[in-house]
């Protein structure tokens, strides 16, 4: 298994000018499949984003429990394949994928949850006049490091929790874009194994909860186009002896793939 190349510091720059924000100080680079798409069903841009961000989901995950995912390929368009940030750890990699910038420069080196000092899409988003809604587990990695923003904070007890929570906020159409973020799978390939039958189950978990978000995108966002995403942080590795891990500069760990999808608006 070879590592890929495309570095995840290219994400959020795109983002940022698909929904029409200013870019984080840190962000370079493009992710033109999704610009293309975006020109293709959007006219270039969209007023409304739906992030949903799943935990630990690697790209060999992916590719070996295809099947499951059946609803993250029937609501978007392209996928993208990325190389993470190293080490391959929650706040590492999603601080890396917010801000665009390596580790060492927006200062999330390890696995430990400060707030950011760094500017960040969340810091961008709300500059640009978009609002925002962060709906997640509460102390968990992406709501403590992106703290202290101007944004809405919805932080729940667990994953089902914070997709009902997020259904609702969907139909009330009041913010531009929504962070969701679900950590079941990481959870349970921690206490057994990337491919136990308790691990697998919140793969489905994952899928199925993606389903009910669009599903509530394509009811009550009709009037607005939107970008919507499946993006993962890290991938997952079973070491010869103990539980399901990450953290390794190997692709099992650093190989990621995010998928994208355009909802336009209905004429």
């Amino acid at each position: 298994m070879d590592f890929n190349t495309f570095s995840l510091t290219n994400l959020v720059g795109t983002l940022s000018d698909v929904i029409g924000a200013r870019r984080p100080e840190n962000a370079r680079g493009d992710v033109v499949a999704i610009k293309e798409i975006v020109d293709k069903k959007a006219g270039g841009k969209v007023d409304r984003m739906l992030l949903y961000n799943p935990d630990a989901v690697g790209e060999w995950i992916y590719e070996k429990y295809y099947d499951l995912f059946y609803n993250v390929r029937k609501y978007t368009d392209v996928s993208v394949d990325f190389l993470t940030a190293f080490p391959p750890k929650t706040p590492v990699c999603f601080a890396t994928m917010y801000t665009g910038a390596e580790p060492a420069v927006h200062g999330i080196t390890h696995y430990e949850k400060p707030v950011l000092k760094v500017d960040t899409f969340f810091d961008a988003l709300p500059d640009s006049g978009k609002k925002v809604a962060m709906v997640a587990v509460a102390n968990q990695s992406i709501p403590r490091i992106f703290a202290e923003r101007d944004i809405d904070y919805y932080l729940m007890k667990y994953d089902d929790e914070v997709v009902e929570k997020a259904l609702e906020l969907i139909a009330e159409d009041k913010y531009d874009v929504i962070e969701v973020y679900n950590q079941e799978y990481d959870d349970k390939m921690h206490r057994s194994w990337p491919t136990s039958r308790i691990a697998v189950n919140a793969l489905r978990h994952y899928n199925a909860s993606f389903g009910k978000l669009m599903e509530a995108v394509s009811a009550h966002w009709k009037d607005h186009d939107t970008l919507v995403a499946f993006s993962t942080d890290h991938g997952v590795h079973k070491p010869l002896f103990g539980l399901g891990a990450h953290g390794k500069n190997i692709p099992k760990d650093m190989n990621i793939r995010h998928f994208f999808g355009v909802l336009p608006k209905q004429k």
